[in-house]
């Protein structure tokens, strides 16, 4: 690791030059006039090793720093925690940072250099993330990873002493896109679960383009058509005349994951696959409603309507067309139905874990398709189709 990142509720940048001053006496020290970038330089008599620290505040760069922070917190947001008020407190802690101060270092990060981040960070009062996503506090003790896991029982949250001396009326999107989901899975008679996160704010996600939208809506519609005639009595040969030729119309060779490219390519797909990409109808309905096509998602009680999805890509001659006539949703709408399916599938997972009867007719097959569809729109954890997850 060549990289970490100290966050910190300080908001005093001349702090952190005094840190790094008094740190290191014997080596040279550059900075620039603001105290924003600060390159420590080591020298021997046959090496020399330089380190740099660039420091971002929230009174400096409100803009920069306001999305850097949603960012951590969309990140630790979706982690499903081992210890619940661990997770609850660390996410509040995020919310009340002011400084983020990241390292650059020309060699693996390694003794004495980490012992002397550590050592900054409790001056500072702060938290370390390392470039494998583990966050730990001062004594360098896991806070929390990417997979839940922590080494501590609980943490102490803490906030700049200026923010004792406001009257602060914090209006959260993401809070207020979370209650609104609890009030719809309510009025539907879906239990949920009020200890899942919120989402991140809209300024933390970047949604997926309305190009890539609407390649993986063909994609989506391709293998699902392919899956479609490989369940019935369309020979290999009809069905790869027919796929290929609806490849042709929207030059759609592209478009596809790699798992999708080896299902397209096999003649005889096993009964598995068969089943599993025919499913992706569901996702293709998500992509028609993103794109302006569909107008609302319904509660996923049932299939979607594939003869009309299917017609709605049928109309048009070629992409160009197709993507012509699209028109991408706001992403505070993509925003809410992703936070919606979300609370939802925890419910399917919930009544599958528990043995108990999916709640209020929902399918949950459909419901895990959605999920997935919304998670890859919202770039959740920056994973490409194949990959992309959805934790509950």
């Amino acid at each position: 690791m060549k990289n970490c990142a100290i966050y910190s509720t300080q908001f005093n940048v001349d702090q952190v030059a005094g840190i790094i001053e008094s740190l290191y006496p014997k080596a040279s020290i550059q900075m620039n006039v603001d105290k924003t970038e600060i390159k420590v330089l080591h020298k021997t008599w046959l090496s020399k090793t330089e380190n740099t620290f660039t420091v971002l505040t929230s009174r400096a760069d409100p803009e920069a720093f306001t999305v850097m922070v949603d960012e951590i917190g969309y990140f630790f947001s979706r982690i499903r925690a081992g210890n619940e008020t661990l997770h609850k407190k660390l996410l509040l802690q995020i919310s009340s940072l002011n400084m983020v101060i990241g390292v650059k270092a020309e060699k693996k990060i390694a003794e004495p250099f980490y012992s002397e981040l550590l050592h900054i960070t409790q001056q500072l009062n702060g938290m370390i993330l390392m470039d494998d996503r583990r966050l730990l506090n001062e004594k360098g003790e896991l806070i929390m990873d990417i997979d839940g896991r922590s080494q501590i029982e609980d943490m102490p949250v803490t906030a700049h002493t200026s923010y004792l001396h406001n009257d602060l009326h914090v209006t959260d999107p993401a809070l207020q896109r979370k209650k609104q989901s609890e009030r719809l899975l309510t009025q539907k008679g879906i239990p949920f679960n009020k200890s899942l996160p919120v989402f991140a704010s809209e300024d933390a996600v970047m949604l997926r383009s309305r190009e890539e939208t609407a390649r993986r809506a063909i994609a989506l519609c391709i293998v699902a058509l392919k899956g479609e005639c490989c369940g019935t009595d369309y020979t290999p040969e009809e069905t790869r005349s027919l796929i290929n030729q609806v490849m042709n119309q929207f030059n759609a060779s592209s478009c596809f994951s790699p798992r999708e490219s080896l299902f397209i390519g096999k003649d005889h797909p096993d009964q598995t696959e068969i089943v599993q990409f025919a499913w992706c109808y569901e996702g293709f309905w998500v992509m028609l409603w993103a794109l302006g096509y569909v107008d609302q998602l319904d509660t996923p009680t049932g299939i979607c309507d594939v003869e009309a999805a299917v017609s709605i890509l049928h109309r048009y001659d070629n992409y160009d067309a197709f993507l012509a006539d699209a028109r991408m949703r706001p992403k505070s709408e993509i925003l809410d139905a992703a936070d919606l399916i979300y609370r939802i599938d925890w419910a399917c997972v919930d009544a599958r874990l528990h043995n108990k009867p999916v709640p209020a007719g929902l399918d949950s097959s459909v419901v895990y398709e959605r999920h997935r569809a919304l998670n890859w729109l919202t770039t959740y954890m920056d994973q490409e189709w194949d990959e992309v997850a959805t934790h509950t």
